[in-house]
């Protein structure tokens, strides 16, 4: 069962929230609280909520105490703003997703999945949105194919998807640490990513593509095999 935590200080949106979650999640079990500090930092989550507005040194101080006690704790934040800068400012701050507050009930229970799954998350207008200060087109149409992955860089392309670090990787893969940034740095590469924060997010982007376009896949195959056959 999983324990997702929503913080929030607007008690109305925390509630509805809830319900949400608890509806399409119902073997998960959902709690909620006005601040962090109302929690104690013993308690053992798999997904928190964090609302941006509660965020502050000392929030982040008992986040890093919440990751101490369960490592595998996602943490993702939630806000109203739409800057693309805010979004991969907070990505790279370590945050394993962020989810705008406005968004469909499908498109937050799509973002909720995600972060449980143990994927990044980001909303899908942030790869839709160009900011003028970026010096080089996105390659948010980049497929797997074009890329000429190794199998093992295709390995750490999912793992780096996930948010995993370098160290991460090499436990995953039982592979040196060393190996492990050589192979990030070849994707960082392939991928025409300025950091590992960016590579982290088209990676996660492409993953989620090839899942959409197998999923596709595989719908039209079964419609083909109960397709009746036309009279003669």
């Amino acid at each position: 069962m999983s324990i997702i935590l929503v913080v929030d200080d607007h008690g109305v949106y925390r509630a509805g929230l809830r319900g949400v979650l608890e509806a399409r999640f119902p073997h998960s079990r959902v709690v909620e609280a006005p601040t962090l500090s109302c929690v104690g930092s013993n308690k053992l989550f798999d997904l928190i909520l964090i609302d941006s507005g509660s965020l502050s040194y000392e929030t982040l101080d008992l986040l890093a105490e919440f990751h101490e006690v369960r490592p595998a704790t996602r943490v993702a934040v939630m806000l109203t703003s739409k800057a693309r800068n805010d979004v991969l400012n907070y990505l790279s701050a370590g945050f394993h997703g962020v989810v705008h507050k406005l968004q469909s009930d499908e498109e937050l229970l799509t973002a909720v999945s995600d972060l449980l799954s143990g994927r990044i998350y980001v909303p899908g207008w942030v790869a839709d949105t160009h900011d003028e200060d970026l010096d080089r087109p996105t390659h948010s149409h980049i497929q797997r194919e074009t890329l000429k992955l190794t199998s093992r860089q295709n390995e750490v392309l999912n793992l780096l998807a996930r948010g995993m670090s370098n160290k991460e990787i090499a436990r995953e893969l039982n592979i040196a640490e060393g190996t492990s940034k050589i192979h990030t740095a070849a994707l960082l590469r392939a991928l025409g990513a300025r950091n590992r924060t960016e590579a982290a997010f088209m990676a996660a982007k492409l993953v989620r593509s090839n899942e959409m376009e197998r999923r596709s896949n595989d719908e039209s195959t079964a419609i083909r095999r109960t397709r009746p056959k036309p009279f003669k």
